[in-house]
């Protein structure tokens, strides 16, 4: 009996599934745990793909340093009540601090976890392990979405996440903690789409223009004054949307170019959670009704 409850426990420690699944599961693979752990994930394996078509667009953005190298992570859930649960905080800081840890050797920008998995490297194998566990003891999909990870060299790196739903992070010329900080507000509240005028995608411009004319078109007006109409709208486009010009969140007066002084923004990146995926907008309450019926 000893040994039965030795291996119970030692199969729901690796697992974490309840008590009744580990007996299921022993029972299937007689009380021999590996044998067990290797059946449940299987199953788990074949549940969560199914899950995986069904959207994920709630859950937590977080930015994480360690070991001279810093991290802003993407993880998601179906709901916001389990985004908000401790089983899913707790497998978010556990998981990023498994991905950070891991030994890059080079800035890596990862937008499908699925080909680290693949890859058959111990440490993500894992993680996708614990991924599944999770899926079948909350029953819903869970993805690890995307994460950038840079090595701290000469420059200075910091990152600030808005109530783990938007975060930033941003890479300075030299250290400064009270800029940085600011930088990332402004990043998070304001959403630049580049640093300055000459980063913007000249398609972006073009079809902003493009949209401008057709407006100016309605307008009874001279060339010229169109041509002068336009030129400010661009230039106010590109004022509002450039992290360099964009008004001071702490005071409109002034922007980040007239603030910097001798330091210099290098890179910056932002992660808005869900931001992209096509969202399902359902009742949550008629889904579940619906499968009770």
């Amino acid at each position: 009996m000893g040994d039965n409850l030795d291996a119970l426990k030692e199969l729901r420690d690796i697992t974490g599934a309840g008590m009744l699944d580990c007996k299921k599961y022993l029972e299937a693979s007689s009380g021999n745990v590996d044998e067990a752990v290797k059946l449940m994930r299987s199953e788990q394996g074949v549940i969560a793909d199914k899950k995986s078509i069904r959207i994920a667009a709630e859950g937590s953005v977080q930015f994480i340093h360690k070991d001279k190298k810093s991290m802003l992570i993407e993880i998601n859930s179906e709901t916001d009540f389990v985004a908000r649960s401790d089983d899913f905080k707790d497998f978010v800081m556990d998981i990023s601090n498994k991905i950070i840890s891991f030994d890059f050797t080079e800035d890596t920008e990862c937008n499908d976890f699925s080909s680290l998995v693949t890859n058959s490297n111990s440490i993500f194998q894992e993680i996708d392990n614990q991924r599944t566990d999770l899926i079948s003891k909350i029953g819903e999909n869970i993805r690890i979405r995307r994460f950038i990870v840079k090595m701290t060299s000469d420059n200075y790196i910091n990152g600030y996440v808005h109530n783990d739903k938007i975060g930033a992070m941003v890479v300075l010329d030299r250290k400064d903690e009270n800029l940085s900080k600011d930088v990332c507000m402004q990043i998070v509240a304001m959403n630049p789409i580049a640093l300055d005028q000459d980063t913007i995608d000249s398609e972006i411009l073009s079809s902003e223009k493009e949209i401008y004319k057709k407006e100016l078109e309605k307008i009874d007006k001279k060339e010229d004054i169109k041509r002068n109409i336009l030129e400010g709208k661009i230039k106010k486009f590109i004022i509002e949307n450039t992290l360099l010009n964009q008004p001071f969140i702490k005071d409109s007066t002034t922007n980040l170019k007239k603030i910097l002084n001798d330091n210099r923004i290098v890179n910056y990146y932002r992660y808005q959670l869900g931001d992209g995926i096509e969202k399902n907008n359902d009742d949550f309450a008629k889904e579940v009704y619906s499968q009770i019926k």
